[in-house]
């Protein structure tokens, strides 16, 4: 490799390494806490199990279970408080020690500030842990070219385990850049 190759390589990743430093600098962040209601028993469950493996039963993390979900967000724990909108995807059972799953779900706002975008979430959550914390990956709509995190942590559950909801605080990064189509 001739040097006056290997200077230009050199030269073109600090250019690039520079644009890089510049977009991320630029990026606008967004902070958004909603609250998730899950039911996962009874004739309006939000949360259904479509597969298991054959230690599902036998092992306490649930290993291989793996549910649909289609759960309101609301602006407060109350489950009456302001609809924003759904959760949906699927969470399955991925650690064969602890009760953690992975998640693939989209954030659908429905009504409000956000209403026609969505967000892409995807991790894993141990549910047994005070809080913690999944990956934003995408988004659509205000949120096209998102990426950031989420902090869950539960606010309740009922005292049959049937219900459960959980804050969600999204810290959401987004590019400067002309989103017009």
């Amino acid at each position: 490799m001739s040097s006056s190759f290997g200077n230009a390589v050199i030269q073109s990743f600090f250019i690039a390494a520079a644009f890089l430093i510049t977009v991320e600098s630029s990026d606008s962040v967004t902070q958004l806490r909603f609250y998730v209601h899950d039911i996962v028993h009874g004739d309006n469950a939000t949360v259904w199990p479509i597969a298991q493996s054959e230690l599902t039963t036998a092992l306490p993390s649930l290993f291989g279970l793996t549910l649909v979900t289609d759960t309101p967000i609301t602006v407060s724990p109350e489950r009456d408080s302001e609809y924003l909108g759904q959760i949906q995807g699927v969470i399955s059972y991925t650690d064969m020690k602890k009760s953690a799953v992975t998640v693939d779900v989209n954030v659908l706002f429905i009504e409000g500030e956000y209403k026609g975008s969505s967000l892409s979430l995807a991790g894993r959550n141990a549910l047994n842990d005070e809080t913690r914390e999944v990956s934003v990956v995408a988004g659509t709509g205000v949120f096209r070219y998102a990426r950031g995190h989420v902090i869950t942590r539960t606010h309740s559950v009922s005292a049959d385990q049937s219900q459960a909801v959980y804050q969600y605080d999204a810290t959401v990064l987004l590019p400067e850049v002309d989103l017009a189509i």
